[in-house]
């Protein structure tokens, strides 16, 4: 049996069901808050959800009138590690529920850990193949986020359902997560 993956383009969980690991631990997706710009939307995010997952258009007429220029936050855990995702008004969220060993919950790329930074989250699950992972964490990767300023990628990850765990590379080197999670 294959374990499971929850694969979050424009990354939102919300309580989509359960999917077990090899060893029968639940990958479990629950949605702590959701905010669209000053209204509350977490009842509505919950009700879009189904057991496939859930896809939901950053917007008034979708969400709430959240004022000017919302954004919709989202705080959400995978197995009780906290993620929070921001998306822009206009954009789509999507998460679907798929079958797989490794798990990012977040990229980040920038002047780490203070300075500016890109949430490259979307990009590096996309670049997941075969529960396996390597990418160079380069301006022409991610963009340059902060210009005249050495940058680093540091990439939060679940492994079959595991423990959360993180690397981080310098800019221009790469970085790799095997398909045993190392």
């Amino acid at each position: 049996m294959k374990s499971p993956r929850v694969l979050l383009p424009f990354v939102v969980a919300l309580v989509v069901g359960t999917c077990l690991a090899e060893d029968k631990v639940p990958l479990k997706l629950v949605i702590i808050k959701a905010t669209y710009g000053t209204a509350d939307v977490t009842e509505k995010l919950k009700g879009l959800a189904n057991a496939d997952g859930v896809t939901a258009k950053a917007s008034k007429d979708a969400l709430a009138d959240g004022g000017a220029d919302a954004k919709l936050k989202v705080e959400f855990s995978v197995n009780d590690q906290k993620v929070t995702r921001t998306i822009n008004d206009g954009e789509t969220l999507t998460i679907t529920l798929k079958v797989g060993k490794l798990l990012i919950l977040k990229a980040e790329y920038g002047d780490l850990p203070d300075g500016a930074r890109t949430d490259v989250t979307t990009k590096v699950q996309e670049m997941v193949k075969d529960d396996a992972l390597s990418v160079d964490a380069t301006n022409d990767n991610f963009g340059d986020p902060i210009e005249g300023t050495v940058k680093k990628m540091k990439v939060e990850y679940l492994f079959n359902g595991g423990v959360k765990k993180e690397k981080e590379v310098a800019e221009n080197e790469n970085l790799a997560i095997s398909n045993k999670g190392e």
